[in-house]
């Protein structure tokens, strides 16, 4: 799972969508998606982290096969 899957998850779970994320994060529209294809810098990962209320840990962990 990717960590862009892995903040979907979390949103979902919350209901609160992406956008009203990056925004209280203050990152820009669209940032969270582009972690699809790329990885976050460590500090808006924690802006995340943050806003979500979870650990960076949590987007950082890996699972076990």
């Amino acid at each position: 799972m990717t960590i862009y899957d892995k903040v979907k998850a979390k949103a979902d779970e919350i209901n609160k969508p992406i956008y009203l994320i990056e925004s209280e994060a203050g990152i820009a529209n669209g940032t969270i998606a582009g972690w699809r294809v790329s990885r976050p810098y460590a500090e808006t990962l924690q802006k995340v982290a943050k806003v979500l209320e979870v650990p960076i840990d949590y987007f950082l962990e890996t699972e076990e096969a």
